[in-house]
């Protein structure tokens, strides 16, 4: 097999970055955007945000079998259920980086979730001011979630003049936006907006147009969208649509309401029991808000002699193996607990254990 499918190309970047570290099912919790408190974690430890929720429509069965194709035709191998690239793998990625231009911008656990609500939010409004100004009363919308209708209503310009400005203002925005972007992701953008006259292309039909895999296609597009919402800041129109869609806190609900109880001093223990929840459950929490949070008091559940003894011998093996961990500092009776909590904290945004 001489020529890999986009998603393979990335899943075997993804097999590089994590060699020998974690199995094919933790590839493709990655890639799909599970977020477990083990998933949150590998994309910490391993820097991989450019990879969380790339293909979150990736069947698990077909994940299997093209994972099963590269398997085969010798791009990795598994020791002990893990991912091991091989030197063919390594190569083949090596030719694909050579020459690929990578997108501007692709954060899957930033903007995975709100990306999709901006996009449509930003495809209905450009559609219905197209056709009002143009005079049109009826046409199908491209979107028809009663959430993103009612949030068009709350938005809507008054009179025709407010309109005009709307649509000249985001015209301009987009804009400016989009000259920073390749020509590629710049079509992407604007070939799937409809308007008056003008219905946007579907995914299949531009990978036709650019020559690209259909997969390609929508990560680039998905990328120039997360653009657009790190952009959004800067621009009046996109401010707007991107109101309340970007969280500052990436944490998952069921940790908020720990977190909730952290700050009133509950105890680890007493959490869980207030919550009826394992204790272990309590533990994969705190190790998700140490990730998240510059100001999480580590040196409250790890020393800082421990912390210095754990992250010294993940640097000295290259590894962030909890089990290889443990088995280097196990004269010191450091728990599995101290260990997460610290690679967590260093390896989040405010740390670096390589």
């Amino acid at each position: 097999m001489s020529n890999l499918s986009f998603r393979q190309q990335i899943f075997l970047l993804l097999a590089e970055k994590i060699d020998q570290e974690r199995s094919i099912q933790s590839l493709y919790h990655i890639m799909t955007g599970k977020k477990s408190s083990q998933t949150i974690q590998d994309i910490k430890w391993y820097r991989l945000t450019n990879y969380f929720y790339i293909f979150p429509y990736w069947k698990e069965s077909d994940f299997i079998k093209e994972a099963e194709e590269l398997l085969r035709n010798h791009f990795f191998s598994t020791r002990d259920s893990r991912v091991c690239i091989t030197e063919k793998g390594r190569r083949q990625n090596a030719v694909f980086l050579a020459d690929y231009e990578w997108p501007l911008l692709f954060n899957g656990w930033q903007y995975g979730r709100s990306g999709p609500v901006f996009w449509k939010r930003l495809a209905l409004y450009v559609q219905c001011i197209s056709h009002s100004l143009a005079g049109n009363r009826t046409f199908l919308p491209v979107f028809e979630d009663p959430g993103v209708q009612q949030w068009l209503k709350t938005v809507w310009p008054k009179n025709k003049n407010e309109k005009l400005a709307a649509a000249e203002e985001m015209f301009r925005e987009l804009h400016n936006c989009l000259q920073w972007l390749s020509p590629l992701d710049a079509v992407l953008i604007t070939y799937r907006l409809s308007g008056s006259g003008y219905t946007g292309l579907t995914f299949q039909q531009l990978a036709l147009l650019v020559q690209k895999d259909t997969d390609e296609c929508y990560f680039r597009f998905q990328a120039a969208v997360h653009y657009l919402l790190e952009q959004a800041g800067y621009s009046k129109q996109l401010n707007r649509i991107a109101a309340d869609l970007v969280q500052t806190s990436m944490l998952t609900n069921t940790t908020k309401k720990t977190l909730r109880y952290l700050n009133q001093n509950y105890s680890l223990y007493d959490i869980a029991f207030q919550r009826k929840l394992k204790t272990s459950t309590i533990e994969d929490h705190i190790v998700e808000i140490a990730s998240e949070q510059a100001d999480f008091p580590l040196e409250q559940y790890v020393s800082s002699k421990n912390q210095q003894l754990i992250l010294y011998h993940s640097r000295r093996m290259q590894t962030m193996r909890l089990k290889a961990i443990k088995e280097a500092v196990q004269e010191e009776d450091i728990d599995y607990f101290s260990i997460r909590l610290t690679l967590a904290y260093y390896g989040g945004h405010h740390g670096n254990t390589r």
